[in-house]
């Protein structure tokens, strides 16, 4: 799917004005399963200057999920700390969903994620399971910086390839 994703937007970004282009990656690096990898191979392959794609890439693709993290984890803190007669069973299920959580960790979640689904499931799994904001935020952040390297990676790999 990465494949199709990926001519699509180079496809129609090719004729763009340069600087619709960088705005092109930044909105792209913030659509989920696109996220940054796909940002950053298309602006890569586009000629775009590799820094500028790789930063357009994390703050597209953080922005998003920024935007996931902080009105869920103020949601689940409210659900689990709400003084009525339901909160025991609230309590309960965070609390168990927490231990199964705990078993592979936010670390592992984070960086699989973005290969199997989207990094910003993964934010509202890490939440959900009781995680701490700033830990979630740390390790979404380090996976998206990390595949907006591999996509700079394969970008330059897959343009070697397109002109030869």
């Amino acid at each position: 799917m990465t494949r199709d994703m990926l001519k699509f937007v180079v496809e129609h970004l090719k004729d763009w004005d340069p600087l619709f282009q960088y705005a092109g990656i930044l909105l792209i690096a913030g659509i989920p399963f696109a996220e940054a990898i796909v940002a950053t191979m298309a602006g890569t392959i586009l000629e775009l200057p590799l820094i500028g794609v790789f930063l357009l890439g994390i703050v597209g693709n953080l922005l998003s999920v920024m935007i996931i993290i902080a009105p869920f984890h103020a949601l689940f803190r409210w659900l689990r700390n709400r003084p009525n007669k339901k909160s025991g069973f609230v309590r309960r299920r965070s609390k168990r969903a927490r231990e199964i959580f705990d078993t592979y960790g936010v670390p592992g979640l984070a960086l699989i994620s973005p290969l199997i689904a989207s990094g910003h499931i993964a934010a509202f799994t890490s939440l959900a399971a009781g995680t701490g904001k700033r830990k979630v935020i740390l390790w979404h952040t380090l996976s998206i910086v990390v595949y907006s390297a591999v996509g700079l990676a394969v970008g330059l790999f897959l343009k070697a390839r397109l002109i030869e």
